[in-house]
């Protein structure tokens, strides 16, 4: 059996500019609601995937990547393969949004709270999303998520605990990783 983590294309709306915490925030918003921008494909794309059972993020940017990379709807959709909350703190300085979403990230693992998945729950939720994918696999046979930076390599990690052996890992936009058992 076969299980396959996709990270999506880069987002339309996956620009760098320099924010304060008011704009952070609706630049995540922007981020969250986007598809894939138009100038983002996969450098390749293995055709045997195609008949693979589909699952994807219900997050419209992994969802338009299925298609792109496939060329048909996931099999199934869900918001438990969703990316891990982008965390949202208001500090008073501007930033460039990756080193926001960088900052905010590493107060989060440190235990930070706010109005969002907490990072302990994260992590829960991709211990829940590894196990739907093992017993799909069971299920269906090989199956391919279409779904999130962060949360690809947290279920990967969780995936990898479990035994399956991992041949290959890529967290970039259109990332593969394959993972066997």
């Amino acid at each position: 059996m076969e299980i396959i983590l996709i990270r999506h294309g880069k987002p339309a709306s996956a620009n760098n500019p320099v924010l304060n915490a008011s704009e952070y925030t609706k630049w995540i918003r922007r981020y969250n609601f986007s598809d894939v921008s138009k100038h983002s494909r996969p450098e390749v794309i293995n055709t045997e995937l195609k008949s693979f059972y589909l699952i994807s993020s219900h997050l419209n940017r992994a969802i338009h990547s299925t298609e792109i990379y496939t060329g048909r709807k996931p099999d199934q959709i869900s918001s438990l393969f969703k990316e891990m909350d982008i965390p949202r703190y208001k500090l008073p300085f501007k930033l460039k949004a990756m080193t926001w979403v960088y900052l905010c990230r590493a107060l989060w693992m440190l235990g930070l709270k706010g109005s969002f998945e907490s990072y302990r729950s994260a992590k829960i939720r991709s211990e829940l999303a590894a196990e739907a994918l093992v017993q799909l696999a069971n299920e269906k046979g090989n199956v391919v998520l279409f779904g999130h930076g962060y949360m690809n390599l947290h279920i990967r990690k969780v995936l990898i605990q479990k035994g399956w052996s991992l041949n290959c890992k890529s967290n970039s936009f259109w990332g593969l990783s394959s993972l066997e058992t």
